[in-house]
């Protein structure tokens, strides 16, 4: 009897530990792979070396907007809020920075974009990367993305090869580039060169 009873007590017992095991796994796992290379301001002061002005604006996308950068971009938006940082120099213009977040399996990266002034992608950062280390994207794949636009180039398989082992992030990070992009042209370059021709 006192044998049976051990016995449903070590069983509860079990029922109990063993999701709190895992949970506290999943966590110990993600503080392990969890690993922050850049903040935002280090990031905005290595898109923009020199500038003297950062001027941030939050961009709200309309239904009309949104409609049209899915179309252009290929992929469906994630947000219809994006944070535009613009750097100039004595008052030139040096070009826009938009960091973006994204799930890759289970957990997140956060990326920032640099673009030209007209249109065509500078460069990509690595902000933050919360999954295994193996599935980051190595810098001469990120490379890739130098000098791109937002064409049907910019893509998985043509100038933008596949990762072998990583075929999610790699899909993952090309299309938040071909969104923010398409953001770009169209709530931004769009809507300033409209702005621009309205004035008197």
């Amino acid at each position: 009897m006192r044998s049976l009873l051990l016995q449903e007590k070590y069983s509860l017992m079990s029922k109990v530990a063993l999701p709190f095991l895992i949970l506290l796994c999943l966590f110990w796992s993600a503080a392990v792979f969890s690993k922050v290379y850049m903040t935002r301001d280090e990031a905005l002061k290595l898109a923009f070396p020199g500038a003297d002005r950062i001027e941030k604006k939050t961009v709200y996308l309309t239904e009309e907007q949104a409609k049209r950068i899915e179309s252009l971009a290929r992929t469906k938006l994630e947000s219809k809020i994006y944070i535009f940082y613009t750097g100039e120099k004595e008052g030139v213009e040096l070009g826009h920075a938009v960091i973006d977040t994204h799930t890759l399996r289970t957990m997140t990266e956060t990326i920032m974009l640099v673009i030209n002034p007209d249109g065509t992608l500078r460069q990509v950062e690595i902000l933050a990367f919360f999954e295994p280390p193996d599935y980051m994207s190595p810098d001469p794949w990120i490379n890739k993305f130098e000098d791109k636009k937002l064409d049907d180039s910019l893509r998985i398989g043509r100038d933008i090869p596949n990762m072998t082992g990583a075929t999610i992030t790699s899909n993952s990070m090309v299309n938040s580039v071909r969104r923010i992009m398409a953001v770009f042209q169209i709530a931004v370059k769009e809507d300033n060169r409209v702005t621009a021709e309205g004035q008197d």
